[in-house]
């Protein structure tokens, strides 16, 4: 499965990372996470959290685990601009399944939105659910990004719950959203 997205900025591409993506993908996922939630947040935890969550060897671990797949999304010379990590069997509060899959993380570099290449990286979200057999979709978004949200609805996505998620010392909610699979 190839998603893409035309735009007036050129093609965004997805392809299934690899293995060999991990120290990518560490760098692609540190970027993104401090350029959505840097301005809003203590840098200290913002530093804290990417140390952990988007070290080389997590990002090898996503990237080994038969649970989880990752999508990159790239440009036209090949750069990389998006990513989205889909986990196959965890649930949170509020989601209602027999076989849910859980988009872990789905991020977009700021220029890049409005131009499809979210859409594209849900889309292959979706298409691996279907895949797996799983009956629900869902997220955690944190409940001060409007952007995400809207997003998210307009994609299918209803809120279902409330979780907490910690960043370095700050406890913050996240708003669990599910979209079922037919």
């Amino acid at each position: 499965m190839t998603n893409s997205a035309q735009s007036r900025r050129g093609t965004a591409t997805i392809r299934r990372a690899t293995e060999a993506d991990a120290a990518l993908l560490s760098q692609l996922a540190t970027r993104l996470f401090e350029e959505t939630f840097g301005p809003m947040n203590d840098p200290a935890d913002v530093r804290a959290y990417v140390a952990h969550a988007f070290s080389i060897e997590a990002e090898h671990e996503a990237l080994t685990d038969a649970n989880r797949v990752v999508w990159i999304a790239e440009d036209d010379r090949h750069a990389a601009l998006g990513y989205a990590l889909l986990r196959r069997g965890s649930t949170a509060d509020g989601v209602v399944a027999m076989r849910p899959a859980e988009v872990q993380r789905i991020y977009v570099d700021q220029t890049w939105h409005g131009h499809g290449a979210g859409n594209a990286l849900m889309s292959s979200c979706v298409e691996h659910a279907k895949l797996w057999g799983c009956d629900v979709i869902w997220l955690g978004v944190w409940e001060r990004n409007p952007r995400a949200i809207a997003f998210y609805e307009k994609v299918g996505f209803r809120v279902v719950g409330r979780q907490s998620f910690r960043l370095g010392s700050d406890l913050q909610q996240d708003l669990v959203m599910a979209c079922p699979l037919d």
